[in-house]
């Protein structure tokens, strides 16, 4: 995903609550899904398998809230 389509997403979340904020998360391991906070948001530099040098944003985990939503399990297609 890039970080367009990123922002477009969480721009139509917000629009959905009403311009509220909304909370962000991360869904991990489709069999026994579990849903995380977002500890932090950083940017690096690093090189691909072209040796060319790309930036790319990585999400750290931050804690386990609790098992996912069946909502959000089917909305992801697990």
């Amino acid at each position: 995903m890039k970080a367009t389509e990123l922002i477009e997403e969480l721009q139509y979340a917000i629009s959905v609550n009403g311009g509220n904020d909304v909370e962000v998360r991360t869904a991990q391991q489709p069999k026994w899904a579990f849903e995380y906070s977002i500890e932090q948001a950083i940017t690096v530099e690093v090189e691909n398998d072209d040796e060319e040098t790309e930036k790319i944003v990585y999400l750290g985990e931050g804690s386990q809230i609790g098992y996912l939503p069946e909502l959000a399990s089917s909305e992801l297609g697990w």
